[in-house]
């Protein structure tokens, strides 16, 4: 009992003094940031994804225009039954249209946003990167508050986009 007495602080004496060593063999983990919406516009075919947005745009517009003015009577207090009744309508009408674009939106950047996780996963790979975050989710989040603007990856992964 007594040999074992003192055979536990050497022990954990031996481990504490050796974990720095242990510690020193890791790898470094690299870690990068990347504008995810500057890829995705710079990304070739994000022409296609633009000229779904300006449809909805084009479409979308006629009736802002038209919801405008019959907002701000119907919050000055002025607007008639009938102007609350063609809000209601218009405004329907708007959130209809708005989800349908939204939907084609995010069809047309599928494929784009696939092809550009692939070229993230290939360039962290290839360059050794543990991590690769987006810098806007990353500094919103709260979650980085600094990153060094050396980390940033975003012109390598667009020219492996090319």
């Amino acid at each position: 009992m007594k040999r074992l007495a003192w055979f536990i602080p050497v022990l954990l004496g031996f481990m504490i003094a050796a974990t720095p060593l242990v510690a020193q063999n890791r790898p470094v983990l690299r870690v990068g940031f990347l504008d995810s919406e500057k890829v995705i516009q710079a990304h070739p075919r994000y022409k296609e994804v633009q000229a779904v947005l300006d449809q909805a745009n084009k479409e979308l517009k006629p009736i802002t225009d038209q919801l405008t003015p019959l907002q701000q009577k119907i919050q000055a207090g002025t607007a008639t039954a009938k102007e609350q009744q063609d809000f209601q309508t218009l405004r329907n009408a708007y959130q209809q249209a708005s989800q349908k674009w939204a939907e084609r939106r995010a069809k047309a950047l599928e494929p784009i946003t696939k092809e550009i996780d692939v070229q993230i996963d290939k360039f962290a790979r290839a360059q050794g990167f543990g991590i690769i975050l987006d810098r806007r989710v990353a500094s919103s989040s709260g979650l980085v508050l600094y990153g060094d603007d050396s980390l940033d990856v975003t012109d390598e992964i667009i020219n492996a986009l090319k």
